[in-house]
């Protein structure tokens, strides 16, 4: 029982790094999965079968590795997002106030929220 949740823990990783396996792309995907983690293409193959049963193995780790540095790499990409939203908030709140006088600060956030890479879809 244990070794089908380390499988699936290793299927789930395998998926957050290279999305999920269309039919009959698996050769191309495991390919993805292998240069992402630097280990063999057929290593990725015999850890999506299940074929590799210890938790400790060294390419185990370099799918778990690689699959938690996307998903904070992620995470900070959608906490950047919500913080440049934010700051659009306010810089339509300060237009709406009086943008005479709030220039300098609209325009401040204004380069931060560009330089986060956000556009104003409105």
């Amino acid at each position: 029982m244990w070794t089908k949740f380390a499988k699936m823990s290793v299927r789930e990783a395998m998926i957050t790094i290279a999305g999920k396996p269309g039919y009959g792309e698996q050769p191309r995907w495991f390919g993805k999965i292998a240069d992402a983690a630097n280990i063999s293409k057929r290593m990725a193959r015999s850890l999506w079968r299940g074929e590799v049963l210890s938790p400790d193995h060294r390419a185990v780790r370099a799918i778990e590795r690689e699959a938690r540095r996307i998903k904070q790499e992620q995470e900070a990409r959608a906490e950047a997002i919500a913080l440049a939203r934010l700051h659009q908030k306010a810089i339509g709140g300060m237009r709406a106030v009086d943008p005479d006088f709030f220039r300098e600060e609209i325009t401040r956030l204004e380069r931060l929220v560009e330089r986060i890479g956000v556009q104003d879809r409105t």
